[in-house]
């Protein structure tokens, strides 16, 4: 089956819509520069430093490795040894910080 997207913009032509008010429906007289096809070239594009900065960020953040090998195998030999003993407080510190995280994902 072929969908003809005139048949569904065809009554969306201006000729279609009839004035209520009695005012024509003529497009108001079009500015000079668009009717000669002129290009504004005052515009500027100007990042703003935020931007910048950002961009920075990302890049310094994608030279960081996913995993920190070093502190895994520090608490690898500490939990093989059985001297790794976290204390109450980082175990919950660790809970906590872990559910506050999982909430903004």
């Amino acid at each position: 089956m072929r969908i003809d997207p005139n048949q569904f913009l065809g009554n969306l032509q201006s000729d279609n819509v009839q004035p209520t008010n009695g005012k024509s429906t003529q497009p108001a007289q079009a500015d000079e520069a668009h009717d000669s096809g002129a290009v504004d070239t005052d515009d500027q594009f100007q990042p703003s430093q935020t931007l910048d900065f950002v961009q920075r960020l990302k890049t310094q953040l994608a030279q960081l490795p996913e995993i920190r090998s070093d502190r895994v195998s520090a608490l690898g030999q500490k939990i093989q040894q059985g001297t790794y003993a976290p204390s109450n407080d980082q175990i919950a510190g660790a809970i906590i910080s872990e559910l506050g995280s999982s909430k903004r994902s």
